[in-house]
C-alpha cells in the first residue's frame, strides 16, 4: 500500500502526547525549529509540517517574531493522536467511505453556517495553497489545513473533533493521491488548486448544492486513484 506513517507524523504525535499530558502546558513556548530538527533528529521541513498539523487543529498559535506557543485548547492525547493505519486495502476503503460522507456533509453545513471568521481563514489558505503551487511538499499541508478549516466552519465541535481524528490518515492519503496524479498527469496541481479554490468559494457564497457536488466529485477521485489494482 505504500501508505506508512511519515517522519513529521511520528513528531506531530509526540508533541501532541506531551501537550495532553502536561509536559508541555498552555502558554508554554515550544523550542526552535532548528532546535526541535536537532532533538528528532530529521529536517527543519519536517518539523514545519509537524507544526503546520498543530496549527490546522488549534493546539499551536505563532507570535510574529516571538515563537510558537500552545495554545489553552483542550485537548485528549490519545483521542487526537489516533488515526487509522491503514494497513491494508480494507481498511482504506472504509477508510474513504468515511471520508466521503463526513466531507460531504462538512461542505454542506458550512455553506450554512460559516462565518466571517470561517471565510478569512479559508481565504488564507487558499491563498497560500495558490504560492505553494508547484511545491507539493508544502501543498500537502495546506490541502489537508483546507479540509480542516472546512470542519471548523460547520460550528459543530463533533464534526470539527472528528476532522481533526482523521488528519493523519488524510494526510498520508493526501500525499500518495497527489503524488499519483502528478506521475500520471491525471492531475496538474493547477487544476487540484482550482478545484479546492471552487469549494471556497460555493462556501463564502452559501451555495450548498454546488459545493457538495465538487466535494463529493473530489473525493470520489481520490478514490479511484487509490484504489487502482497496482497500488493494492
Amino acid at each position: 500500500m505504500g501508505l506508512n506513517r511519515k517522519n513529521y507524523e511520528i513528531v506531530a504525535d509526540e508533541l501532541i502526547q506531551m501537550i495532553a499530558s502536561g509536559v508541555i502546558k498552555p502558554g508554554n513556548k515550544l523550542e526552535p525549529i532548528e532546535n526541535l530538527a536537532k532533538q528528532y533528529r530529521v529536517g527543519r521541513s519536517t518539523i514545519r509540517e509537524a507544526l503546520s498539523l498543530l496549527k490546522a487543529r488549534g493546539m499551536i498559535e505563532s507570535v510574529q517574531g516571538d515563537g510558537t506557543y500552545v495554545t489553552d485548547k483542550k485537548v485528549h492525547g490519545l483521542e487526537l493522536a489516533q488515526s487509522p493505519a491503514l494497513t491494508n486495502a480494507t481498511e482504506l476503503l472504509q477508510f474513504l467511505q468515511v471520508r466521503k460522507i463526513v466531507e460531504v456533509g462538512c461542505i454542506g453545513l458550512a455553506t450554512q453556517f460559516r462565518t466571517q471568521e470561517n471565510i478569512n481563514e479559508l481565504g488564507l489558505v487558499i491563498l497560500q495553497m495558490q504560492h505553494s503551487v508547484g511545491n507539493e511538499e508544502v501543498s500537502q499541508v495546506y490541502d489537508v489545513n483546507l479540509h480542516l478549516a472546512i470542519g471548523r466552519a460547520t460550528q459543530n465541535p463533533l464534526l470539527e473533533k472528528m476532522m481533526e481524528n482523521i488528519s493523519g490518515a488524510m494526510i498520508r492519503t493526501i500525499r500518495e493521491t497527489r503524488k499519483l496524479w502528478m506521475y500520471s498527469e491525471r492531475e496538474s496541481a493547477a487544476r487540484l488548486f482550482e478545484e479546492h479554490r471552487h469549494m471556497v468559494q460555493a462556501i463564502e457564497e452559501r451555495d450548498h448544492q454546488t459545493a457538495t457536488d465538487i466535494m463529493s466529485h473530489h473525493l470520489d477521485k481520490v478514490a479511484a486513484v487509490l484504489q487502482t489494482p497496482e497500488r493494492m
